[in-house]
Order: C-alpha cells, then structure tokens, then sequence
C-alpha cells in the first residue's frame, strides 16, 4: 500500500509558493517563527479548562476573547486562568441560536462575537450518539445532522473564521468506515476552505503521557494553510501510528521525523519527581514546593512567581481496603495486583482483612505446581458461576482472578507507573480497577494526584482547576495537551 505524503491542500490555493516541508533535500534546521504584529482573536468552543487555549496563548499567536462550555466547573476553570475572556456557560447550540437570530447579547448582558471578529475557530466536538457499528445508513446520517460535529462546523459557517481547528479522538478518523471524516471535510471544502487532516502524538512533544488526537486543520481562501508540527520528542512507536486508512489509501501527515526526534523522551521522573510525598486521601490545596526543581520539564512547570505555592497536589481517599491493597503492590517494574500476597492484614479502620480461597479446578489453567486449585468461582470448571462462591474482604479482590481468564489476567490493574516510562492516556479518574492503566504512584502507595496529572497533561503549575477533586480530575483528563497546543499554534504563526 503506497502512502500518500500529505493528505492536505484540498480547495484554493493559498499564498505560499508551493514548496512544502518535503520540497526538495534541504538541510533540516532549527525552526524559526516570524514575529506577528497582534494575536488572533480565537473562540473556544466546547472549551473545558481551556488546554487547547493555553497552548495557543504560549505560541503567541492567540488570545482568547470568547469561549463556550456548558459544564460549570470546568467554565469556572477556564475563567480563572482566562480572565479577560467571556466564557459563556451554555450549550453551543444554544448559543449559535441566540447569534443567528440577531441577538447582541446574551441574558447577563455579555457581548456575543460579531461576524468578521472570529479569527480562529478552535474546538473539540464529542462524537457521542451514534451506534457502534460500522453501517452509515439514513438514521445514522439523520443523527450526523444533528451532532456537535454539524453544530461546530455551524459556527464555522457563521463566523467564517481565517484559520479552525478541530480537535478529536484518533478513532475520529476511522469512526462509521471514515464517513463522518469525509463529511466533515466535505462540508469544509464547500464552505471554500483549504483542509488537512493528521494525527498528532502529545508525546511528540514534551509531554510525559501517549495520548494521540485527530487534528483537522482549515484555512479560509488566502490564507496559507499550516503544515502539522514537526515532533520535538522521540516517542514509543508502541504508542501507535500516526497513519490514516481512508478507502485504503494510506494518509500521512508529511513530517520529516518520524522515527526520530532532536529531544528524548519525557518520563515520569522528568515531570513530578519534584513533588513533595504526600498520602491516600491528602486534600491541602496549597503547600510549600519544599525542594528544588530537579529536570528542565520540572522548571518549565513551576510557577515562577516568588513565594509561589504548589496547588492542587491532593489524591483520591481511597477506602480502608484499597489502600491495605495499593500498600501491597511492590515498588518494582510491572508489578500489579498479581503481585499483592494472598494474607490477612489489619486495616486502618482496625478491622481484617480475609484470605482469598481457591475453591475450584481450573479448566484452562489446570492446578498450580503444588495441586492448589486456582479458580474462584464454579464457571473456572466450566459450569454455571453460583453467586454463593463470592468472596468479600479479600486482599487479593476476588473478581480478578474470577474473570481473568477472559480479560488477560486484568494486567495493569493496581499497577504502579513507572520512573522511566511513561503516562497512558491521562485517565478522567484514577481508580486502581479502572481499564485505563496504572495509576499507582512508583513509590508512595496512594493514586497519582491531581497535579500529578496536570503534569503529565502539560500543564504549568500555576494553572488553575475548580471544583471538587473528581471535577478537577476530568477537567484534566478531557484537556488538550498545552504543549501539543502550542506546536499547532506556532505552526499557524509560520503561515
């Protein structure tokens, strides 16, 4: 299958001269971004904490002056960090009703944006609503037209903006055969901008976590369309591809570097090894650093401000039996809750816990090498799982090895990350059980904190969240990258 380079340059031509990045052998040097005369005045759309935002921001080819999120604490959040932006809590639907039928100002008497002052459009539409098959029939097409995708290309339509950018999940490309990408990119091009689309890898560049994303890019006639950032980063290929298939053609996002970067990898000693211990369940705000910043990422982060305290350092209260069992996983490579002992331990509420018992043969596995039965529950032996064989209490939790068969032994959960690797995707909740990945931290037996993430998403530490701990957990899990935000931007300043 020959891939094709750029998957780019569809509708008019802009006004660069035709020598893209792979033009020619030139000697690759280091990037320069040209000064621009004032920031684009950008809406925000389906905004949550502003990440994408605060990307652009530190590009410098952005400032915010409206954004859109209907979620309260997570509009509460981007107006802290964004105060002389007016964030309207509101669904975008909503608010594309009000402008569109000439109203100026919404019920609080905010100033909506007007025609011709929307410079750049950014936003990342859930694609939440459709089935999960395949097929793209007449009802599936019927709820196209009316999902957030249809309601974000709207306001592209309206305010008919110089530069958008639309950013989703990876699957986003493959979701329904492709289909609701070459809509997209249909109605894009009738609207008579020139589109790219690629995928885009967070650890590319200089965060310590895989996370990829879709990024469509679109600039109106006129304006010269930005390539995709070139990663700065070495990365995992065991992260995954960055390739597209559409109609089995191979999409590229025509970078230079793909195998290899100028920077090494961001672990997670490079992010928060610098970050005071704290236990299961702490809740202080705000507390001292209390020692140096150790890497160059650690001092990117810190907040700079002199006597500038650390915020937002704080972790789930796991219950009594979680933490006896998050306190049993070794600090060693891999190790997970395959590795918790099978023994009765006193927990901190002064109560025991049991000892799980191997009641039953087990059909796949047969006995262990000393004849001991490994399954838990009759259904190991092929019949019938009888609820009586539920074990509670146990340090090793019986619904593990009860279902592991089916689930590859539920590797990874209660597992600890790593110093030299780094972050899956950062999680909305950090829950031992959860599929997500290990979020035990490598050495303290507790779940990573809130900061913790942030770090691994890139945030600066003088970053602000709002809400409640598990709020402030999704406002960063659902972000954009901060720096994967500012490489798409500083690529839209060299247009």
């Amino acid at each position: 299958m020959e891939p094709i380079r750029i998957f780019s340059n569809l509708g008019d031509a802009g006004k660069g001269g035709g020598k893209g990045k792979n033009a020619g052998n030139k000697k690759e040097t280091i990037p320069t971004y040209p000064n621009i005369s004032r920031p684009l005045k950008c809406l925000d759309v389906f905004a949550g904490c502003g990440g994408l935002s605060e990307g652009l921001h530190q590009s410098g080819v952005a400032v915010t002056k409206w954004a859109i999120e209907k979620v309260d604490t997570a509009a509460s959040a981007f107006k802290l960090n964004n105060p002389d932006c007016t964030v309207f809590t509101d669904d975008c639907n909503n608010f594309l009703k009000e402008v569109m039928s000439g109203e100026k100002t919404d019920k609080l008497g905010r100033k909506y944006p007007l025609k011709g002052e929307v410079e750049l459009l950014v936003g990342g539409p859930p694609c939440q609503g459709f089935s999960g098959m395949n097929r793209f029939n007449s009802r599936e097409y019927s709820k196209f037209k009316n999902s957030l995708i249809v309601s974000y290309l709207s306001f592209c339509d309206y305010y008919r903006p110089r530069f958008f950018i639309l950013e989703n999940v990876r699957n986003f490309v493959s979701f329904k055969r492709s289909m609701v990408l070459k809509l997209t990119l249909r109605c894009l091009l009738k609207m008579g901008y020139q589109v790219t689309v690629g995928i885009l890898q967070a650890g590319h560049y200089g965060v310590p976590q895989t996370r990829r994303r879709a990024i469509i890019m679109a600039a109106a006639p006129g304006e010269v369309l930005p390539q995709y950032p070139e990663p700065r980063h070495v990365f995992s290929p065991k992260a995954g591809g960055l390739s597209i298939i559409v109609d089995d053609k191979k999409i590229l996002s025509g970078c230079l570097f793909t195998d290899s970067a100028p920077l090494r990898t961001i672990t997670v000693y490079d992010s928060m090894s610098d970050l005071p211990e704290i236990e299961n369940g702490d809740h202080k705000e705000e507390m001292a650093y209390g020692t140096e910043a150790i890497t160059h990422f650690q001092k990117l982060m810190r907040d700079k401000t002199e006597g500038a305290l650390l915020r937002d350092h704080i972790c789930k209260d796991m219950s009594y039996l979680v933490a006896a069992r998050m306190a049993h996983v070794p600090k060693t490579k891999n190790a997970d809750w395959r590795d918790i002992p099978n023994i009765v331990v006193k927990l901190g509420d002064g109560t025991y816990s049991k000892k799980l018992i191997y009641t039953h043969p087990d059909q796949k596995n047969g006995k262990s090498s000393t004849g001991a039965y490994r399954g838990v529950c009759s259904c190991a032996s092929g019949r019938k799982c009888d609820p009586m064989d539920r074990q509670f209490n146990t340090l090793i939790p019986w619904c593990l090895p009860h279902t592991g068969n089916r689930h590859n032994h539920w590797a990874g959960l209660y597992g600890r990350l790593q110093w030299g690797e780094f972050f899956s995707t950062t999680v909305t909740n950090p829950e031992p059980m959860g599929k997500q990945g290990r979020v035990l931290h490598p050495v303290q037996n507790r779940v990573v904190s809130v900061r913790e993430c942030a770090r691994s998403q890139g945030f600066p530490d003088k970053f602000k969240f709002y809400g409640h701990i598990l709020d402030k957990h999704r406002q960063v899990g659902n972000a954009v990258p901060p720096p994967m935000g500012k490489a798409v931007g500083l690529e839209i300043r060299r247009s």
